[in-house]
C-alpha cells in the first residue's frame, strides 16, 4: 500500500513539473491574442492620439499613455466588442474631456497658476517639507482626477462636458484644433472626425441673433505690418472726392474709422434675406464681450422657437424685478439685444464645414460661410442639432438615435447684465453722377473696392441691459450727427459736394428684409434715433444740423428698401470685408 502511494505521489510531482511551462505557453498565447485584438482596435492610432494631445503636459510618457489605453481597453468590455471602433471612440471620449480638464501636473516650486499656489504649507521657503506636502496633495488630486475620468467614459456614464462659459472653449482653441488635426492626420474615423463625440453644456453666457465679422487683428494674426501698409495705400487714394484741400482729410478720416471699427470685428444682425435664410441658423454666444464669443448653429425653426421662449422669459424676469407686494408692474417689450442662456451642443470647427458634402454646406447661411472663410478665423461652433447619441460608442449612427441640443434661459444669471459689443451704424459716401447720387466707387469704376465708400460710426455698449443699450444707441445717434455737422461746417451752404446714404446698422440689415428675430432689435432703431437727433439739432438752431437736414446731406431713402437693392447691406458686409482682406498682399 505504501509503495502504491509513493508511485502516485511520484506521478503527481512529475506532472506538476510541467505546469509552469504550460502556464507560460498559455500566457504567451493569451498575450498574442490580446496584442492581435488591440491591433485590430487601432491601438496604434489611439496611442498617438493620447501621446500627441498630452505632449508638453503631464501624462505624455509611454508608461502613462499605455496605462490609460489599457485601462480603456480592459474596462466595460471594450476589448471584446465586435465593432473595431469601440476603443477609438472611448479614447476620443477620454481625450475630449482631458482637453478641458488636463491631467494635473506637478512642478516645483508651484507655478503661479497652480490651485495650491499661496498655501502656506507649500511655500518654497519650507524646503523639502513643503515639497513633500505639495506632492502629497498633488497625488490626492491626481487620484480624484483619474476617478473622475473613469466615470466620464463609463459605459453608463454621462459623457457630457460641463463648462462654466463659452470663453473656456475659446481659451482651449489651440488644443481643440490640434485634436482635430491629429484625427485627420491619423485617418481616424473618416466621416466622424470633424466633431466632438461628447456633448458640451455651457452653463452661462449671452445669446444674441448676431454674427461676428472677422476682425483685422484676427485675420492677420495680430500682425500690424500688413494692416498699416494697406491703410496707408487706401488712405492716400482720394480720387473722386470733391472737397478741395480737404479731400485727403476726408479719405483719412473714413479709412481710419472703418479700420478702427473692423479692428476686433463688429457684429452684424441676422435678417430674413437669402444671405441668411437657410435650413440652419447661426447665433452668437459670448461671455463678457462679443470678441469673446463662439457660434451656435441649429435648425432655423428650432432656433426661432427657443429665441422666442428666451425673449418672453426675459420679459417676465424684468416684470418680476419691477413688481413688489403692492404693485404688479406691466410687461415691457424686450429692449436688450442679448439674453443670458445656457447651451447644450456638439463642438466642431467652422473650417471643417468646407469639407462637408454640398447638401449640408448649402444648408448653412451664405453670409456665415463667407465670414468663416478667413484663413486665421477658425471658429468654434456648437451645433444644437444632431448631437451624437450613446450609439456613437457602439458604432451605430442611425439617424433615429440622434438627440438634439438646446438653448435655455440661464436661471442662475446675475441680476446685473453685462455683455459688451459695438453699437454701430454705416453710411455710404456718394458722389454726383449727372442728376443722380451714386456710391463713389461705382462712379469711378472701382466697385470691387466698396470698403472705401463705407463710413461706420460706433459706440461700445452693453447689449444685455435695456437701459444701458438704449443709452448707448442714443449716444451713438448724437455722435453721428455731430460728426457729420463738423464735416460740413468748412463748406459754405450749397457747396458740399457729397452725400451720405444710410446703409445699415446693428439693428437694421438694410437689405429690404426685416430682422430674422425682430423682438431682439433693442428698442427704437438707429435709423429713427439718428433722424430724431438730426431734427433736434436743427430745432436747437445749429446751422450745420439744419444744413444736413435741408440740403439732404444725410439720405435715409437712397437705398429704397427693395430686397437685394444694394451691396452695402449688413448681410453683404462679410463679402465686402473679405474683398478688402484679399487686397492686403497687393
Amino acid at each position: 500500500m505504501r509503495e502504491d502511494l509513493l508511485v502516485v505521489l511520484d506521478a503527481i510531482s512529475g506532472e506538476a513539473a510541467k505546469w509552469p511551462g504550460l502556464l507560460s505557453l498559455a500566457l504567451a498565447v493569451f498575450s498574442l491574442l490580446v496584442i492581435a485584438r488591440l491591433s485590430i482596435l487601432d491601438f496604434g492610432h489611439c496611442y498617438r492620439l493620447v501621446r500627441d494631445l498630452r505632449r508638453g503636459g503631464a501624462g505624455a510618457g509611454m508608461r502613462s499613455v499605455l496605462a490609460t489605453l489599457l485601462l480603456l481597453a480592459f474596462t466595460d468590455g471594450a476589448l471584446t466588442k465586435r465593432d473595431r471602433r469601440t476603443l477609438v471612440r472611448r479614447t476620443r471620449l477620454r481625450m475630449e474631456h482631458e482637453l478641458f480638464d488636463p491631467m494635473p501636473d506637478f512642478r516645483w516650486p508651484l507655478p503661479d497658476d497652480h490651485p495650491d499656489r499661496g498655501v502656506p504649507e507649500f511655500a518654497p521657503e519650507r524646503g523639502r517639507r513643503g515639497r513633500r506636502l505639495a506632492r502629497r496633495a498633488h497625488h490626492a488630486r491626481l487620484r480624484q482626477w483619474r476617478a473622475q475620468m473613469r466615470r466620464f467614459v463609463a459605459k453608463e456614464g454621462d459623457w457630457t462636458i460641463y463648462l462654466d462659459n463659452p470663453a473656456q472653449i475659446n481659451a482651449r482653441m489651440a488644443e481643440v484644433q490640434r485634436y482635430f488635426d491629429i484625427l485627420r492626420g491619423e485617418g481616424i474615423e473618416e466621416g466622424y472626425r470633424d466633431h466632438f463625440l461628447c456633448a458640451i453644456e455651457v452653463s452661462s453666457g449671452f445669446i444674441a441673433p448676431l454674427h461676428l465679422l472677422t476682425g483685422l487683428l484676427v485675420e492677420f494674426n495680430d500682425k500690424w505690418g500688413p494692416i498699416l501698409r494697406a491703410f496707408d495705400r487706401d488712405a492716400m487714394d482720394y480720387e473722386g472726392i470733391a472737397m478741395g484741400a480737404a479731400s485727403l482729410d476726408l479719405r483719412q478720416i473714413q479709412m481710419f474709422i472703418y479700420n478702427c471699427w473692423l479692428l476686433w470685428g463688429p457684429s452684424i444682425p441676422i435678417c430674413g434675406c437669402r444671405q441668411w435664410d437657410a435650413r440652419y441658423r447661426v447665433l452668437q454666444y459670448g461671455f463678457g464681450d462679443e470678441n469673446n464669443s463662439i457660434e451656435v448653429v441649429g435648425e432655423a425653426a428650432a432656433i426661432a422657437a427657443q429665441l422666442h421662449k428666451l425673449a418672453h422669459a426675459e420679459v417676465d424676469y424684468d416684470r418680476a424685478c419691477r413688481s413688489n407686494g403692492e404693485n404688479d408692474a406691466q410687461s415691457r417689450p424686450l429692449e436688450a439685444m442679448a439674453v443670458p442662456a445656457n447651451v447644450l451642443g456638439q463642438l466642431r470647427l467652422s473650417g471643417s464645414l468646407h469639407s462637408e458634402d454640398g447638401r449640408r454646406v448649402n444648408a448653412l447661411p451664405k453670409a456665415a460661410r463667407a465670414s468663416w472663410g478667413g484663413g486665421q478665423d477658425e471658429r468654434p461652433v456648437l451645433f444644437i442639432s444632431g448631437i451624437e447619441s450613446e450609439a456613437s460608442i457602439k458604432g451605430s449612427l442611425k439617424r433615429e438615435e440622434r438627440r438634439y441640443g438646446r438653448i435655455a434661459l440661464d436661471d442662475a444669471a446675475m441680476p446685473s447684465r453685462y455683455y459688451s459689443a459695438y453699437l454701430w451704424v454705416g453710411f455710404v459716401l456718394l458722389g454726383r453722377a449727372g442728376d443722380a447720387w451714386r456710391p463713389l466707387s461705382e462712379i469711378l469704376g472701382k466697385s470691387s473696392q466698396r470698403w472705401k465708400d463705407f463710413v461706420p460710426f460706433f459706440e461700445h455698449g452693453n447689449l444685455a441691459d435695456r437701459e444701458s443699450c438704449a443709452f448707448g444707441k442714443r449716444q451713438l445717434a448724437a455722435k453721428t450727427v455731430a460728426a457729420f455737422s463738423r464735416l460740413v461746417e468748412r463748406h459754405p451752404p450749397g457747396e458740399f459736394r457729397h452725400r451720405f446714404a444710410f446703409a445699415c446698422a446693428i439693428d437694421e440689415p438694410g437689405c429690404g428684409y426685416p430682422l430674422a428675430h425682430p423682438e431682439w432689435g433693442g428698442g427704437p432703431s438707429m435709423r429713427e434715433l439718428i433722424k430724431q437727433a438730426l431734427r433736434q439739432s436743427a430745432e436747437r438752431g445749429d446751422p450745420n444740423g439744419r444744413r444736413l437736414l435741408e440740403e439732404n446731406i444725410l439720405q435715409f431713402d437712397h437705398f429704397d428698401g427693395r430686397p437685394g437693392h444694394h451691396d452695402y447691406a449688413a448681410c453683404q458686409l462679410p463679402t465686402l470685408v473679405a474683398a478688402h482682406y484679399a487686397t492686403f498682399g497687393d
